[in-house]
């Protein structure tokens, strides 16, 4: 005689700890800040400009001019790039809700590089690797 198979939607569930809100909110702000400057890159011409040819000056590189399509190329790189940052952390987010072993691990390692985003990444860090390896957050995760 064989066992029924049950469902995955009628196993029993696991219940989210509360902690976990130490994962989900500074990923939130992480999603969010990164939306909001991706919505403004569009306005960072100028400053890019300005901020590149600097740069370039104190480098004792004075000669190099930048042409109109190496700032395009410059910027839609960087599009291309917060654009799937934002949407990695979105799913990293949907991940560590739904309690995804890998989420656990992406979301240490989102907090080890915004610890180089000064000022607010080194916060949002700490509220990450402290709700990480939180016991009931890690039980969550089966870890």
């Amino acid at each position: 005689m064989t066992m029924p198979e049950t469902s995955p939607s009628l196993q029993p569930q696991r219940p989210v700890p509360e902690q976990l809100k130490w994962l989900t909110i500074p990923l939130l702000v992480e999603l969010i800040s990164n939306a909001i400057a991706l919505l403004l890159l569009p306005f960072t011409q100028e400053q890019l400009v300005s901020r590149v040819q600097a740069t370039l000056t104190e480098m004792g590189m004075t000669d190099i001019q930048l042409t109109p399509q190496l700032l395009q190329s410059t910027l839609w790189t960087t599009f291309f790039m917060l654009m799937a940052l934002t949407l990695l952390l979105y799913y990293v987010r949907e991940g560590v809700k739904a309690g995804k072993g890998w989420a656990w691990v992406m979301t240490l390692l989102v907090a080890v590089f915004s610890l180089f985003n000064v000022p607010f990444g080194p916060i949002i860090s700490l509220a990450l690797f402290y709700g990480a390896f939180r016991p009931e957050v890690r039980a969550y995760f089966g870890r």
